[in-house]
């Protein structure tokens, strides 16, 4: 043999076999040149000087540990598939009189082209492509484009690195296949599994419980906290039941539809149950993937487009004013109240600013439990979920702020609550009667671990220092009265309130911020100042640059998915239409029309290959509640949008996936007929 015998041997067997190599090459080039692509953002010199550069940072790293991992569990899983499509080739050689270690030379010679093709193009396509995404990331997080070209050596190296190990793990294993296999069982592989599947009423019965476990989770979390912590759990168990229900559980039901003789013996039911019988033995796993990406591509998209739309609702939750300073009132470096908030006022004027409100209160916050008429701190942690978030101003705060008047005397109160207030209840030790329920909370706080919220207007400050004092009852460490001075602002751009607030903030800290003396006198430093201030218009920009680089990622993670969703579902095309090629022949001869046959084939296909459509959408479906707490964890509590992109995104993914279909089918149909 020739030097370049095995080269060229490998080159042809990659043309020859192109139906199942081409698309597996155009996906490894494609998650190649994402992967470049999410490595870019991460380290790329452009992000670094922006508004929130740490946060998009951040979420890019996480998107490039996650299209890491999905790149090696897919291709590795994709090259199983391509081999068991070989094991006849691989086979024919051994019986023709080439050694295992001549068919290792093949195998070798073909991961050194799909090496070059996959990462050679792979990081071509991605440094043409990153300009344009870097484009839309700025273009998503309304920052200011910058033109330019800069190529990442270590983005480049990275994906290097990481797709010829990929490759060289799956040639490794290959060549451990093809080393513990014997030429018969190569040749046979293509007709393993050919027996009708056994029913695995354990494993069924396991899919049963941790999906319902999972739906469970999902169903009955009430509190933000709770979403965050069980999560990941729900998520688990729904993955493990998809994958027993789908292999276990679609053969138990077919089984028991065979069993019903009046339905199965009937011409289109026959052939499509025997059909899907057979086929959901060697395909389940395959569609079970389908329905796992296909739910991570709703959740992901219909998330992530319902929390950059409603951007502007969680900025508003969050920073609810212009600006808002702040100190805690037994703080032993806080600053006299009224002087400062003099000297604020006088700042944003001069600045140019037109104060439109202007008002200063105490606040006390705590996290509570209520128990009947009574709330008490929390002090269990089996109770988090129960948390009722409480906010505690004077009667004078609350008239600064609206402009009504209450009247309160001691003992009484004016109460906004989600949860069902008595007209008389005791908070810590003292008791109050309501006087007032309000229709919505004067404070705007808002808490990120419950859904629960409880906001008290008391008479006047002693009744909120004795909540105060009352707290070490209950815990050793108590919460800290807050003063607040919040300012809007009428008729100024984001810009001049941003600027009016810089140039604030540096006059407050250079005017009122004190030296730290050493033992001998000396001045060893600057102690910060103790009060604690914030913009919205600067925390817009930090929002924006954590949802838009999410919204970014999503559709990122949403295509590189898709794209592995289209993958499984050709490759199930194609091995289910060279198998039903032979049912088709056996078909006819026993006496079957080609309509009759072709008929009940196209319904068992659809049936099987909308199966996880159906069983993402219900995911989806089952996970929505889940989700929204999830996202009220981010300050986004808009119900109804969430269910508005859900629905859009499902019938935008749903229309992709029947054009899928159409396409594949085509594929499918040539190979039977």
């Amino acid at each position: 043999m020739g030097k370049l015998f095995f080269p060229k041997l490998a080159a042809g067997n990659l043309v020859r076999n192109r139906q199942f190599i081409f698309p597996y090459l155009l996906t490894g080039l494609l998650t190649a040149a994402m992967f470049y692509n999410v490595a870019f953002l991460t380290w790329s010199p452009d992000l670094s000087n922006m508004p929130g550069a740490a946060n998009i940072q951040s979420i890019m790293y996480v998107g490039t540990v996650v299209v890491g991992l999905f790149a090696v569990i897919f291709l590795l899983y994709t090259n199983s598939f391509l081999m068991k499509r070989r094991q006849k080739e691989i086979g024919l050689y051994n019986i023709l009189g080439m050694s295992k270690g001549h068919i290792a030379l093949i195998l070798f010679w073909e991961t050194v082209y799909t090496c070059l093709i996959t990462i050679g193009g792979g990081l071509l396509l991605g440094i043409l492509l990153s300009k344009l995404l870097i484009l839309l990331l700025f273009k998503l997080l309304y920052f200011t484009v910058h033109f330019g070209f800069s190529v990442s050596p270590s983005a480049l190296g990275v994906t290097a690195a990481l797709f010829a190990g990929i490759n060289l793990l799956a040639l490794a294993k290959n060549l451990l296949h093809v080393r513990l296999s014997r030429p018969v069982e190569l040749l046979k592989g293509g007709n393993v599994g050919e027996k009708e599947p056994k029913t695995k009423k354990l494993l069924t019965l396991l899919g049963v419980l941790t999906i319902g476990a999972g739906y469970f989770i999902a169903l009955t979390t009430e509190s933000p906290l709770d979403a965050i912590m069980l999560f990941f759990v729900a998520v688990v168990l729904v993955i493990v039941g998809t994958y027993c229900l789908f292999t276990a559980g679609s053969i138990a039901l077919l089984k028991a539809l065979k069993k019903k003789k009046n339905y199965y013996y009937q011409p289109k039911h026959f052939i499509g149950v025997s059909g899907m019988l057979y086929r959901m033995k060697q395909n389940a796993v395959g569609l079970a993937n389908i329905c796992i990406l296909s739910t991570m591509v709703l959740v992901m998209l219909s998330t992530c487009f319902c929390m950059y739309i409603g951007v502007d609702d969680a900025v508003s939750s969050m920073y609810p004013h212009d600006m808002t300073f702040s100190q805690m009132k037994d703080d032993p470096d806080r600053i006299s109240e009224e002087e400062y908030e003099t000297a604020v006022l006088a700042q944003v004027q001069a600045a140019g600013l037109t104060v439109e409100k202007a008002w200063s209160w105490h606040m006390l916050s705590m996290n509570m439990i209520q128990e009947g008429d009574r709330f008490t701190l929390i002090q269990r942690e089996d109770a988090l979920g129960q948390i009722v978030f409480t906010e505690i101003i004077t009667q004078a705060g609350y008239e600064a702020a609206t402009g009504e008047k209450l009247n309160l005397q001691p003992g009484q109160a004016a109460v906004y609550s989600t949860e069902e207030i008595p007209d008389t209840f005791t908070l810590l030790d003292s008791t109050f009667q309501v006087l007032h329920r309000l229709d919505e909370s004067p404070t705007e706080g808002y808490s990120a671990y419950s859904s629960r919220r409880l906001s008290l207007v008391v008479p006047d400050e002693n009744a909120l220092e004795a909540l105060y004092q009352q707290q070490f009852h209950y815990a050793d460490m108590a919460q800290n009265v807050e003063w607040q001075l919040n300012l809007d602002f009428a008729g100024a751009s984001d810009q001049e309130i941003l600027d009016a607030y810089n140039e604030t903030v540096e006059s407050m800290a250079e005017h009122y911020s004190q030296p730290d003396y050493g033992e001998n006198g000396e001045v060893t430093g600057i102690r910060p100042l103790s009060v604690y201030s914030e913009c919205q218009q600067e925390g817009k920009l930090e929002v924006y640059s954590i949802y838009g680089g999410l919204l970014f990622l999503g559709l990122f993670l949403g295509f590189l998915f898709l794209m592995a969703t289209v993958l499984i579902i050709y490759y199930k095309q194609i091995s289910e239409g060279y198998e039903d090629k032979e049912r088709f022949a056996i078909m006819e001869k026993v006496g079957m029309s080609q309509q009759q046959v072709r008929t009940a084939i196209r319904s068992q296909v659809r049936t099987v290959f909308f199966l996880p459509l159906a069983g993402a959408v219900i995911h989806l479906a089952a996970a929505f509640k889940m989700i929204t707490k999830l996202m009220a964890a981010l300050h986004l509590d808009n119900v109804p949008l969430f269910a508005l992109t859900s629905l859009c995104t499902v019938a935008v993914f749903a229309l992709g996936y029947l054009i899928i279909y159409t396409f594949t089918a085509r594929t499918y149909y040539k190979i039977v007929r």
